[in-house]
């Protein structure tokens, strides 16, 4: 009987080993993909602002905000690529310049590794209708 028991308990205890591993290893991989979610819902916000701000004539005072909210949020949660585009416009935003298109492909192309998306190099353009201001 002591056979079977000893058995048994080596079989019990590595049940509960491995139950327990598995567990937390579960909590890891939850954890890397709730922060893996926010950083994309982030930078796809960044992008969506910066690009919405981009090849108007006159900005609003609210995407400018949004603006100026999505290039901080470059600055912490992007790549460095990313962090370094971001850097080069507030420096050129002194001297009156303000080129956006390479921060742009750059956060495109972050989100795209991130989702795990095809590569591409499609040139961006910007769809910018006519208002009726009037109204």
């Amino acid at each position: 009987m002591g056979q079977w028991a000893e058995l048994l308990l080596t079989g019990v205890v590595a049940g509960l080993f491995g139950a327990c591993a598995t567990y937390v290893f579960a909590l890891r991989k939850d954890k890397e993909e709730r922060r893996r979610d926010r950083l994309v819902a982030h930078l796809l916000e960044a992008y969506r602002n910066i690009e919405d701000a981009v090849g108007r004539d006159e900005i609003a005072d609210d995407q400018l905000e949004r603006l100026e909210k999505s290039i901080a949020a470059t600055f912490l949660l992007g790549s460095k690529a990313a962090a370094e585009e971001a850097a080069r416009i507030t420096v050129n935003l002194k001297a009156n310049r303000l080129e956006m298109l390479p921060l742009l492909l750059q956060l495109r192309k972050d989100l795209r590794h991130e989702l795990g998306l095809e590569r591409h190099d499609a040139e961006i353009r910007f769809l910018r209708l006519p208002r009726n201001k009037g109204k």
